[in-house]
């Protein structure tokens, strides 16, 4: 894969996400109207559990097909490679039946443990996408591992698409039987979604196998094929060497090192076990806010239909807001594992490090100035997605909303940052470290839900405020551990403080221009107008204060491809 590749497939994954997303948020909405804040509430106390289920038996099984798929590609081992994705899907299927089983038994358990028995029979309705979302990362897993980030894109959106038709109808047919039977039908369309995501993701798969011939019986070179074998990567593969180009390549050794299922399933599990500690973090975390929140909350005296509405705004409609922006991080993060475990077999340490400190740098400039959109457009977002839903039967949901959103702004930074950490420690050998990192901060996180949350003048605030903290705690204790393992190569003012100078100069020109324009166009026009001059000032000042280096241009521009090109012609 070309040093531009990795910036390719950010860019597919992150349209396809924001495609989706969109879709995902115009389902809210309607949604929204259907179920109000009560409803909502019901339905997102469901997904923190599942969330945590699907990533116990699919996510760290993802990415362990993802590295050992690429590293079997770039040794030209295709045996080795389908070996991998076989056992793979044997484990998740596995896995996944088992933990449906579980929650069926524990549905009840579950839902009173949430404060509202009534979440009951969504458990029971959502229990077979367990099994399906799992059979889903797993072939996603070995698209990414490949480079093919395409189908996955694709069945993400039609995912979604099934999800916004499928869930709407049956929300509104069943809600005139009451509210609960709504959340059901909302539920059911989630696992009716997934189950045609499988199916797409399966056709998917038919068409690209016989795409999928990596030439494992010829090297290919464009000029002529004249090859001598220079050396022996790490008794695997012969490495070759054009006599013309100099280009080296690399071919498995035949019938060297076939896995069998045992050692291809123990090398699925020494990648999966760590991956999936790492995968928990966030999942805990949001489960233990699900099972805490409402109860606090009825305890200091707020009712359960108020309690549910809060987590509703908070679980519901601000952190799938928030998510947006990870998109883009999570899209890079995705695309650089294989690239990164390419460089690892070839032990190319000095490109690994480099694209290491590229990727953290792109991590903090995203996370910057997606801080700065959605604390200044917190209000015209609200207005615009959730302006005839959010009523004020029990409380203010507007105002709320609109805090909360602002708030949770400074999150974006430090969730955009776990998920970089996370990757480069994967990468690096220490895939375990994150999980282990919020292991120790999660005390402090229950603790100080509890003490904030049961204050009547903060209540809700509290779970921002402890959300915000435990991220921070955690990034500081992986920063420690990344900077012991690779030479970060960063200056204070230059890559640090600028950025985040940039960032204040943009949100004064943000509020001042959206709080200007207001007063005499929509809030739709205001958003449009000034979002623009905000990316606009800050990609300029980005781009020509020397915050990113020459190199680093290169691989968001492509001027050393296209000098390439202009020299040969």
């Amino acid at each position: 894969m070309g040093k531009h590749s990795f910036i390719i497939s950010a860019i597919i994954l992150t349209m396809g996400g924001f495609f989706a997303k969109a879709i995902g948020a115009l389902y809210k909405i309607p949604l929204t109207n259907i179920l109000g804040s009560n409803g909502i509430g019901l339905y997102y106390l469901v997904f923190p559990v599942y969330s945590l289920i699907i990533v116990l038996c699919s996510s760290g099984i993802a990415v362990a097909v993802s590295t050992e798929v690429a590293k079997c590609r770039k040794l030209r081992h295709r045996y080795n490679e389908q070996k991998i994705l076989q056992v793979s899907i044997v484990l998740s299927f596995i896995l996944s039946l088992v933990l449906t089983i579980i929650t069926l038994c524990l549905s009840r358990v579950l839902a009173e443990a949430q404060g509202n028995v009534n979440v009951r029979i969504g458990y029971i309705a959502i229990a077979p996408s367990i099994i399906i979302s799992s059979l889903i990362a797993t072939v996603r897993g070995y698209f990414q591992g490949i480079e093919n980030m395409v189908p996955t894109t694709v069945s993400l959106i039609i995912e979604q698409i099934v999800k916004l038709s499928v869930g709407l109808i049956l929300a509104y047919k069943l809600s005139v039987f009451g509210i609960n039977y709504a959340v059901l039908g909302a539920i059911l369309g989630v696992t009716f979604s997934e189950l045609v995501a499988v199916i797409v993701i399966t056709i998917n798969f038919v068409i690209y196998k016989g795409q999928l011939d990596y030439n494992y019986r010829r090297l290919i070179c464009k000029t002529k094929r004249r090859f001598g074998v220079i050396g022996y990567l790490k008794n695997k593969a012969v490495i070759f060497q054009c006599d013309i180009c100099r280009r080296e390549v690399y071919r498995c050794l035949p019938n060297r090192q076939r896995y069998s299922n045992k050692e291809a399933m123990l090398k699925i599990i020494k990648i999966a076990i760590p991956s999936t500690l790492s995968g928990l973090i966030l999942p805990i975390a949001t489960m233990l806010d699900s099972f805490l929140i409402i109860n606090i909350l009825n305890s200091s005296g707020v009712s359960t239909m108020t309690s549910t509405a809060l987590y509703g705004l908070f679980g519901g409609v601000v952190q799938s807001l928030i998510s947006l922006p990870i998109i883009v991080i999570s899209a890079i993060s995705t695309a650089l594992v294989p690239s990164l475990s390419g460089l690892v077999v070839h032990n190319d340490t000095n490109e690994l490090v480099h694209r290491i400190n590229f990727f953290i740098k792109i991590t903090w400039l995203v996370s910057i100035i997606a801080v700065v959109f959605i604390y200044v457009f917190a209000e015209g977002i609200i207005e615009f997605l959730y302006g005839d839903g959010l009523i004020n039967v029990y409380i203010n949901e507007f105002e709320y909303a609109v805090k909360l959103l602002q708030m949770n702004s400074v999150s974006i930074i430090y969730s955009a940052f776990l998920q970089t950490n996370t990757v480069i420690l994967q990468v690096t050998g220490g895939a375990s470290a994150p999980f282990w990192a919020s292991l120790v901060a999660l005390p402090i996180r229950v603790l100080l839900l509890r003490l904030l949350v049961a204050i009547p003048d903060i209540n809700i605030y509290g779970a921002v405020i402890s959300n915000t903290l435990y991220l921070a705690t955690i990034n500081i204790a992986l920063t420690v551990i990344i900077k012991k393992k690779i030479a970060l190569e960063y200056q204070f003012y230059k890559h640090l403080f600028k950025p985040v100078l940039i960032g204040m100069v943009c949100l004064f020109i943000g509020l001042l221009g959206y709080n200007f324009l207001s007063q005499f166009v929509n809030y739709l026009a205001t958003i449009c107008i000034v979002s623009i001059v905000i990316f606009l000032v800050y990609v300029i000042w980005i781009y020509f204060g020397k915050v990113l280096t020459r190199k680093e241009k290169e691989y968001l521009c492509f001027r050393k491809k296209i000098t390439k090109k202009s020299n040969r012609m």
